[in-house]
């Protein structure tokens, strides 16, 4: 089991004008220099934000400014109200990031799937590889699919841990949605197949969705950690935990998930959209706090228990 020791706060926001800054990801560029990436939102909408970071010890910071790399597309398209940054990819020289794009499609309602961009690292800037999702709604995912982790293997083969929409349920004149976490494989990133059905259980009637899965291969298993929420006491996220020897068949165990809200702060109503790495044999977790970030994020150090 690893206890998450945290370390506080990173980023609140990406500028002045714009509110939240959540779904944080990092990739390493050199030594100890690394790319940042995450949403922030201005009008109501997400944009996603680059910038660098440098990891040392135990500490993580930004060393440049936060600069606008992705937009909301054009009225109509998938991500046309807004991304949300899911995960870094580097394969073959290239940096690719994985977004979800917005799209509301009536009151309380919306699509959630998933578009690719390759990143520069250097400049901070980042381009759209197609207009439409490279994983979206089909037959195996009629309301939506969002692609949170990817990883390629040794072999050459792109797999993905992501959420797909279950359901929408009426309740005080509101729409609530139910989703959870799926599987799926791919030669190059872009054309998927899903292996129908939930990896992760739904825990009770009580819980419905499941934030952002990230998954590493760490000590020849494969581990993740996500965002749940829906319980007879509380409505705001946790993040929870489940490991796998393959990354199909999975064990849920949320208490080993090693990390919980605060007594007080920017994290003591909510934690949620965990993000995991590793550096010079440290382990890390960035994850938001209350409000879906609106607060920010920050990052945990992992002991080992």
């Amino acid at each position: 089991m690893i206890r998450w020791e945290k370390k506080g706060l990173i980023l609140n926001t990406a500028k002045e004008d714009f509110t939240h800054a959540s779904h944080p990801s990092m990739i390493q560029i050199d030594n100890d220099k690394y790319l940042l990436a995450f949403s922030s939102r201005k009008n109501k909408q997400s944009h996603i934000f680059l910038s660098h970071a440098e990891v040392k010890g135990d500490k993580i910071n930004i060393i440049s400014e936060n600069k606008l790399a992705l937009s909301p597309s054009k009225p109509g398209y998938f991500d046309s109200e807004g991304l949300l940054n899911c995960c870094f990819v580097k394969n073959l020289g290239k940096f690719y990031i994985y977004y979800s794009g917005w799209q509301n499609i009536q009151i309380g309602l919306w699509h959630c799937d998933t578009g690719r961009a390759i990143a520069d690292p250097e400049n901070l800037t980042a381009k759209r590889e197609f207009e439409g999702p490279v994983m979206g709604r089909d037959k195996n995912n009629p309301i939506f699919a969002a692609a949170t982790s990817v990883h390629v293997d040794q072999n050459g083969i792109w797999k993905t841990w992501y959420n797909s929409g279950l359901s929408w349920e009426k309740r005080d004149d509101k729409w609530h949605a139910k989703y959870g976490i799926h599987y799926a494989t791919s030669e190059d990133g872009i054309d998927w197949k899903c292996k129908p059905g939930l990896i992760i259980p739904i825990k009770d009637k009580y819980e419905h969705s499941f934030g952002r899965p990230s998954v590493v291969y760490w000590d020849n298993f494969y581990h993740m950690w996500f965002a749940h929420r829906g319980t007879k006491n509380y409505t705001t996220y946790r993040i929870g935990y489940a490991n796998s020897e393959d990354g199909i068949n999975w064990v849920r165990n949320d208490k080993k998930s090693g990390i919980n809200i605060s007594d007080s702060g920017w994290d003591s109503e909510s934690i949620c959209y965990p993000y995991l790495f590793e550096h010079k044999g440290k382990k890390f977790m960035l994850y938001c706090g209350n409000n879906y970030g609106e607060t920010g994020f920050g990052y945990a150090v992992g002991k080992n228990d």
